[in-house]
Order: C-alpha cells, then sequence, then structure tokens
C-alpha cells in the first residue's frame, strides 16, 4: 500500500510539474512572445507608413539643402520615399540622420513631427493608412551658416574637437562642427561602420565632457567682479599657490586682476577661487546655464550634456566645501564642459550679461512656403550685471590685444577673447573663446582641440582656428 502511494504522489507530482511547465510555456508565448511579435509587426507597418511620406526638407540659413528625399515607386505602384544627403559631410551633427533601420538623430530626431507633418491635418495621415491620400512634410530652415559651417570644418579637418559660434543676442547658433565626422547617407548604409570609427557619432560641440582649463577664468572673473573686486584690484607678486604653478613656471609680478586675466597667471586664480569660496562660484557658474542641460532648440535632450563636475564615472558631483575651489577657479578640478556651454558664456558676456537661450531652427515652413513659425529670441538668465559685463569685456580685449590671445586678431575688428589650455591623458586639450566686434558682438565662439601635444596651446593653436571662423562670419550680413 506504501509503495502504492508513493507511486501515485511520484506520478502527480510529475503530472504537476508537466501542467506547470505547459501554463508557463503558454503564457511565454501569448504574453512575451505575442507582445514582440505585435511590436515588431506594429514597427514594420509604421516604416512602411513612414516611407510613403514625403519627408520636409532640411535648409542651411543661406539656402543650402541639407537633406531632401528620393521617390521611388514601391512594390504595390504607390509612390515611396527614402531621405538624401547631398553636401557630405556638412553638418553633420548638427542634421542627424533618418534611417529605417537605425532611428533617427540630431534634427531629424528633434523634428520628426515637424518633418513628417504628423503635428498636423490627422485626417491626411489617416488617409495616407488607408492610401487614399498622401502626406508631404513641413520644411525645416536652420540658423547654421553653411559658408562659415563648412570653414570650421575644414580647421578640424584631421583633429578631434569641435567649435560653436552663435549670435550672443539671439542665440542663433551659426556653426556647430565636431571632428572626426561622418556623413549622414553613410548611417544609412554604413551604420555599423560608421560606429565603429573613431567615435564620429559623437557630438563633440555638445556631448563632450571637456577640462575648460583657463578659459573658465571668465567665470572666475565674473564671480569676482560680482562679489567686491575691479580690474584694477591688486595682487602680490606669486611664484606658486597650494601646489599650483603658472605656465611654463613663470613668476606672476604685482598687478592687477586685469592684468592676470591678460597673462593667465594661475597663482592669481587659484588664490581668487579660495577667497571667493565654493557657494559665490557656484552660483556664478548657476548664473551662466551651468549644471543645466542647455535648453537648445534644434537637438534631442540626449545628445545634449550639463556642463558642471563631473566624479571619475561621468556622474555629476556638487561644487560645495569639499572641493579645491583653487583648481575649479583655473579650470581644473573635475570640471567639464561642452564647447557649446563655453560659447554661451563669452555670448552673455559680449550681451552684456544677458544669456539668451540658443537655437539651431531659424524656422519651419509649410510645403506651399507659408510659415508654421519663425524665429524668437528666447532670454534665459542675467549672468551679470550689464556694468561688470563691461568690465570684463576691456579685460578680455587686453588679452587679445596684448596678451595670450593675440593670434585671433583681425584687421580693423576688435576682438576680445580667453585662451585655454589643460592636460587631457597626458596630451594637452587647448582652447579659445571669444566674442566680435567688442562694442556691438555679432558672434561669439568657442574652439577645442584635443590631443595637442606638450607645450602647445589655446593661443598657439585654436586661436588661429577661431580667427578663421570669425572672418568668415562677420563677413555674412547680420541677421
Amino acid at each position: 500500500m506504501t509503495t502504492m502511494n508513493q507511486r501515485m504522489v511520484r506520478v502527480f507530482t510529475i503530472l504537476s510539474v508537466g501542467f506547470m511547465a505547459l501554463i508557463g510555456m503558454l503564457t511565454w508565448w501569448q504574453i512575451v512572445v505575442a507582445g514582440e511579435l505585435k511590436q515588431k509587426d506594429s514597427n514594420q507597418q509604421s516604416a512602411y507608413y513612414e516611407q510613403r511620406i514625403a519627408r520636409g526638407f532640411i535648409s542651411t540659413s543661406d539656402g543650402v539643402r541639407l537633406a531632401t528625399r528620393r521617390a521611388t515607386a514601391g512594390a504595390n505602384g504607390e509612390t515611396v520615399y527614402t531621405r538624401a544627403y547631398p553636401q557630405g559631410n556638412l553638418a553633420a551633427h548638427v542634421l542627424g540622420y533618418d534611417t529605417r533601420g537605425n532611428a533617427r538623430a540630431g534634427v531629424e530626431k528633434a523634428l520628426n513631427t515637424e518633418l513628417t507633418g504628423s503635428d498636423r491635418n490627422l485626417g491626411a495621415v489617416v488617409g495616407l493608412l488607408d492610401g487614399s491620400d498622401q502626406v508631404v512634410g513641413d520644411n525645416v530652415q536652420l540658423t547654421i551658416d553653411a559658408a562659415a559651417q563648412r570653414v570650421a570644418q575644414e580647421q578640424l579637418s584631421g583633429l578631434t574637437g569641435a567649435i560653436v559660434a552663435l549670435e550672443p543676442a539671439t542665440g542663433r547658433v551659426l556653426v556647430s562642427a565636431s571632428s572626426p565626422t561622418f556623413t549622414s547617407q553613410e548611417a544609412i548604409t554604413d551604420f555599423a561602420g560608421i560606429q565603429k570609427r573613431d567615435a564620429s557619432l559623437f557630438n563633440r560641440a555638445t556631448q563632450s565632457g571637456y577640462a575648460p582649463g583657463s578659459t573658465f577664468k571668465l567665470v572666475t572673473t565674473a564671480a569676482a567682479l560680482a562679489n567686491g573686486r575691479t580690474p584694477d584690484t591688486k595682487f602680490p607678486r606669486t611664484t606658486e599657490y597650494r601646489n599650483i604653478k603658472n605656465f611654463d613656471r613663470e613668476v606672476a609680478p604685482a598687478g592687477t586682476l586685469s592684468d592676470a586675466l591678460t597673462n593667465s597667471y594661475n597663482t592669481v586664480f587659484a588664490k581668487l577661487g579660495n577667497d571667493l569660496g565654493a557657494e559665490r562660484l557656484r552660483t556664478q557658474m548657476e548664473q551662466f546655464g551651468f549644471f543645466e542641460t542647455p535648453p537648445l532648440v534644434g537637438l534631442p535632450n540626449d545628445e545634449l550634456r550639463a556642463s558642471g563636475l563631473s566624479d571619475t564615472d561621468g556622474s555629476p558631483l556638487e561644487l560645495n566645501d569639499d572641493v579645491d575651489t583653487a583648481r575649479v577657479a583655473i579650470g581644473q578640478e573635475r570640471l567639464t564642459v561642452t564647447p557649446l556651454q563655453m560659447a554661451m558664456v563669452a555670448a552673455a558676456i559680449g550681451n552684456d550679461g544677458k544669456l539668451v537661450k540658443p537655437s539651431l531652427v531659424e524656422q519651419v515652413t509649410r510645403a506651399n512656403g507659408g510659415q508654421v513659425r519663425g524665429f524668437e529670441v528666447r532670454d534665459w538668465k542675467q549672468s551679470m550685471t550689464p556694468a561688470h559685463a563691461r568690465q570684463l569685456q576691456r579685460m578680455m580685449q587686453n588679452v587679445v590685444e596684448e596678451g595670450t590671445g593675440s593670434a585671433v586678431r583681425l584687421q580693423g575688428i576688435q576682438i576680445a577673447g580667453k585662451t585655454g589650455t589643460a592636460d587631457f591623458g597626458g596630451r594637452n586639450l587647448v582652447w579659445f573663446v571669444a566674442f566680435a566686434p567688442v562694442d556691438n558682438p555679432r558672434v561669439a565662439i568657442a574652439v577645442a582641440i584635443e590631443n595637442q601635444a606638450s607645450g602647445q596651446t589655446g593661443g598657439d593653436v585654436a586661436a588661429p582656428k577661431a580667427r578663421e571662423v570669425l572672418r568668415r562670419l562677420l563677413e555674412r550680413a547680420p541677421s
């Protein structure tokens, strides 16, 4: 009897396990697999319908068409469209790409609803689905100046880095170049290949985490002016401060705050940062837009990075009393910025302290030319008082006329700028930021170049590149 009971229990257990396994398998198929298949089918249908939309064009402010469409006959005789990018790598990181298999990036992603017309005319979209109508997307005109963008990309050829140029008073992004680069057409034909190639899809203009070096002394100077110092505040002779030395171990003679900025003396600014303290530096950084994702119109948020302090793993750090403010003040101490952020700093100083939200989008228009929306200046922060901003403008002008930024000079144009150099993995990361003309700024610019030899500086390498982009932009008519 006991043996019989044991056999019955064993059989019952086997049947129960089998039954539970069957239920689990059915559940997996019905919920997990069926859901995935349904999603896959939905994605295939979505891709099919999207290729029947006449996607809008994307062009630059000076009329160069960056993204067009090609019409072909589909399998059922219907008209289908594919994206085409006729300008090679021009503004590729801004433009992004639109592919059937590799999703979207850049303006193609951020303004997808406008480009596909899916932000309007629901009836036409429904008609497309049942085959009775066609949807034509809206066209997007960018603020990018194609001629200046080409100059910037030529200046970056063979190098790793980025150049960003803005209109200080409006926030229009005139140039946004990142190197190495790619062509948007490659994203359609060889996406896997460009993913492997020198991180060329990475937009260094808006996503990099660069140490700003001495360009950050502009922020430190702004904080000093806001807290009782003046351009004529006196500083004693220094050779070293808390193990911080000047470039090439130079001695900083007794002089003024303006002298210290002109010659970029680390020792003076390190002590100044220590005297100001974390709270005052943090407040000034916040007023320039640090610690926030830049409110840039035209790129998706996942292609933008906030500037500030970063830990070794890239996670953000707070600027508090535990941080060495002497090193923060000279652009070190885990301080990381994007070229976009430093162009915004220069723009705010040049715009009498007013920081305007940046934008890549000039206007959106219908296929028939009617305007959907135009450009709008969007004020963001008052970074400095106008009086303090004008003091810093003159100090930056001295950097170009008498100090480390002389290589940016252009005949007949007054330029205000600041050089920067930072150690970047044993090589130098070199910077130059500027705005011009001083009395009526039309352009603010930031140039950052990686992997330069020891001894190379922002004044040697980055300033001449800024000069060529400024030359082209200042030749154009104002917006």
